[in-house]
């Protein structure tokens, strides 16, 4: 949290209190993302390194399991080789073969073990590939036990690493979250300061409109010549009135607020300070690989529509957690998992760009220390492509 808050006290100020009626723009919220990406500066190289290392970490569970499931293979074919060396050394046994031979055998160094089967001839090419089998099977039961007691101890310092390095990517973000709604207040403050300023400008020249044309009917009329007893006089354009250059009639609209064009080319789908990488096809849980982006941010920061577009669905699953599916008006679809709540959604309810769907968190499998959200991008709703380029194009 000290790489940001360092930057906190020349940035944020106290909002003006004043009622936050005007638009913010899109413009405005790209600038302060900007603006709040670049507190995120300095950890950005942490950010890459919380990817690589939750990469890592399943590449080791993953090491982990498959030894497992090859220690109790390599166990199971040494039990069987142990059952046919038995019926090995009954069978050396009934031919007056010494049982012990066989013992020693087996308990004989690497270097002594040829001198050792001179001990054996009478016994079968099958029968010496089975003592062969088994020396194999415990010798790769050996390195198998040892890679394992190394991979969980290599998995247990990444844990805590990793939890530690999440922990202060995670205070980073918070505080560049709370530059990022800063700065959209005070946009927004200056944005209703300016807009009541220009009311106040127009309401001026109206009045200043009005007081002219009253002088000019009065000076109009004050000087209208008179004609001699019994003669009427001649009536001048009295009543006409010159507004002034500048000046306008339009009707008050202090209520109306002025809503901006539709974005064009798409909005970040998390609206705040964020932190992502290039993760497609890295190792995930169960074997898989990853079919998306994880953006990772402050815990409930808003997420939103990417495109304009239609809810197809609001699930919640084992892996995924709280999830959302998006068919964009374009035909695309995008996927969000791990929310820590939904927005006011429904399925088959039409949103705008930027319309709140959730909040970043940490629901399904995804590990409580890393609040994030899973993004995926389904072009024209078919199979997955790497979301990364155009998260990276939108969010900065």
């Amino acid at each position: 949290m000290k790489r940001v808050t360092r930057f906190l006290a020349a940035i944020l100020v106290v909002a003006i209190a004043v009622p936050a009626i005007a638009q913010v723009t899109d413009e405005d919220i790209d600038r302060a993302r900007e603006e709040a990406n670049a507190l995120l500066a300095n950890s950005e190289q942490l950010g890459r390194d919380v990817q690589d290392a939750w990469a890592h970490q399943f590449a080791l569970d993953e090491e982990i399991a498959d030894l497992g499931a090859s220690i109790e293979f390599a166990r199971a074919q040494i039990v069987e080789a142990e059952r046919k060396l038995e019926e090995v050394a009954v069978e050396m046994y009934m031919s007056s073969a010494s049982s012990a031979s066989i013992q020693m055998l087996f308990s004989l160094g690497d270097e002594e073990y040829e001198a050792g089967l001179e001990y054996l001839r009478e016994i079968s090419t099958d029968e010496v590939d089975v003592v062969n089998q088994l020396r194999s099977f415990r010798s790769e039961l050996d390195r198998q036990t040892e890679r394992l007691v190394e991979a969980s101890s290599e998995q247990e310092e990444l844990t805590a690493q990793l939890e530690t390095m999440a922990t202060d990517l995670q205070e980073d973000l918070v505080a560049a979250q709370a530059v990022y709604e800063q700065l959209i207040e005070e946009r927004r403050v200056e944005e209703e300061a300016r807009r009541q300023a220009e009311e106040e400008a127009r309401r001026q020249a109206e009045e200043e409109a009005v007081r002219n044309a009253t002088t000019t009917t009065t000076t109009v009329v004050a000087t209208t010549p008179t004609t001699s007893a019994g003669t009427a006089p001649t009536t001048e354009a009295a009543t006409t009135t010159t507004t002034p250059p500048g000046s306008t009639t339009t009707t008050d609209s202090a209520t109306t607020t002025t809503v901006p064009p539709a974005p064009s080319g798409g909005t970040c789908p998390v609206a705040g300070a964020v932190s992502f990488s290039d993760t497609w096809g890295a190792p995930r849980s169960g074997g898989r690989s990853h079919e998306g982006v994880d953006i990772i941010a402050a815990r409930n920061t808003p997420v939103v529509a990417i495109y304009s577009g239609t809810i197809k669905g609001i699930t919640t699953g084992s892996l995924s957690g709280l999830a959302v599916r998006l068919r964009a008006d374009n035909g695309d679809e995008f996927f969000y998992a791990h929310m820590e709540s939904y927005g006011d959604i429904s399925v088959g309810q039409s949103v705008p760009q930027g319309y709140v769907i959730g909040g970043v968190g940490t629901s399904g499998n995804a590990p409580d220390w890393l609040p994030h959200v899973h993004f995926e991008w389904h072009p024209g709703g078919g199979s997955a492509a790497n979301p990364y380029p155009l998260v990276k194009s939108l969010c900065g």
